[in-house]
């Protein structure tokens, strides 16, 4: 046992706690743990002595007694303009950035939260907390608690569930993947994403994350077309050691589909399923896909909202790779010149020209005609939810 002098020695002694905190009562390890958590203290209390000092200052010393630039910080807080606002004072840490410099560089949280405006401006009682116990999310104990008893614990309770997913905030950035409605309640997409994780940690493919091409969009795109297709592509992804689940929509919230990163970089699809369509699923999963095939999961955090002309971009960027894959916009042109003068015939044609499903070009069709009833047989209702909810792997 040795006294905490530098920043080594206090990793190395909160590893060391860790490992002993199940120690029994009266035994030799609790002793150890006991003494260890005093001198962690002590340390803490020498080198963040400032709870009421603004995080920008805490920061600055943090890297200035760790030879941490800025550029090194982006890789915790997002960005080099996240940095600089941070930094500045402009811009207070949301929760999951305080997760990262807590769980990644071990900032004490006090150090984080304390005299910042964060941990007043976080409304924890406005997530969706009776939904997400109904679902779950908090254990047993809390699957029929009132809100009162929620809202009393909210903090501890969603914390903790964001912890029990393992997010990786640090290695991966995702919020691209996800694409709110107009009247969506940032705390009920919050919850959504966090379950989808929680979710997908429970359903890992035992291959590890290998990548996502654009080769492998294509290969997912063409197996639209067999009987079993969701199945295969879903089976596709696991072998890619991706998981791909379904977590249904918050009652305040209005969203198709999203992209986490778990602990380790492993990026994991979610699907909500709103419309219980093949065509509506294609191109969601697609698109889901597609962001990380074009790495736009390594870019942001998965707790920002994107500024609206960041958020276009990478929505056009996905959007435009899986109409590149399914349905080149010259090849649909060639064969259904007007949308709205679309034949049966040339809805089949098309599917054949593209080898994909027919129900994505009955969708796009739709889309691109804004008529919602036309060719509605062929986009295969009721063809896709119920395999995910009776927890077996999808099949057409």
């Amino acid at each position: 046992m040795k006294p905490i002098r530098d920043h080594a020695d206090h990793m190395q002694a909160l590893a060391r706690i860790e490992e002993l905190i199940s120690a029994p009562e009266g035994s030799p390890e609790a002793d150890e743990l006991e003494v260890l958590a005093i001198l962690v203290e002590k340390y803490e209390e020498e080198h963040y002595p400032i709870p009421e000092a603004p995080v920008s200052e805490v920061l600055k010393l943090f890297m200035e007694e760790n030879n941490l630039t800025p550029k090194d910080m982006a890789k915790y807080l997002g960005s080099a303009s996240a940095v600089s606002k941070i930094l500045n004072g402009s811009k207070d840490l949301t929760v999951n950035q305080i997760r990262i410099l807590s769980n990644e560089l071990k900032i004490p949280l006090t150090a984080l939260v304390g005299g910042t405006s964060e941990e007043s401006s976080v409304n924890w009682e406005a997530f969706p907390l009776v939904e997400m116990a109904r679902r779950g999310l908090f254990g047993e104990k809390y699957l029929r608690a009132p809100f009162k008893t929620l809202a009393a614990e909210a903090r501890e309770l969603v914390t903790g569930l964001i912890g029990d997913a393992r997010l990786d905030f640090a290695a991966a950035r995702l919020r691209q993947g996800l694409r709110p409605g107009p009247a969506s309640d940032p705390y009920a997409i919050k919850a959504w994403l966090v379950e989808v994780a929680k979710r997908a940690q429970d359903n890992l493919p035992a291959q590890p994350y290998k990548g996502l091409s654009r080769s492998d969009l294509s290969d997912l795109a063409h197996l639209s077309k067999k009987r079993n297709g969701i199945q295969l592509a879903i089976r596709h992804l696991a072998d890619r050691g991706i998981p791909v689940v379904h977590v249904a929509h918050y009652k305040k919230s209005k969203i198709d589909g999203g992209v986490v990163v778990l602990d380790g970089g492993r990026p994991a699809i979610g699907l909500s399923l709103r419309y219980d369509r093949k065509d509506y699923f294609w191109f969601t999963f697609l698109h889901e896909a597609a962001h990380i095939v074009c790495g736009h999961v390594q870019d942001y955090l998965a707790d920002d909202l994107l500024d609206p002309d960041d958020l276009e971009k990478v929505e056009r960027e996905a959007n435009e790779l899986v109409e590149a894959v399914t349905i080149p916009a010259e090849t649909f042109h060639s064969i259904i010149p007007d949308p709205t003068a679309a034949t049966l015939e040339s809805v089949i044609r098309l599917a054949q020209e593209c080898d994909v499903d027919v129900s994505i070009v009955a969708g796009r069709v739709q889309y691109k005609a804004n008529e919602y009833r036309k060719f509605s047989r062929l986009v295969g209702r009721g063809r896709v939810r119920a395999f995910f909810e009776a927890g077996q792997s999808p099949a057409d």
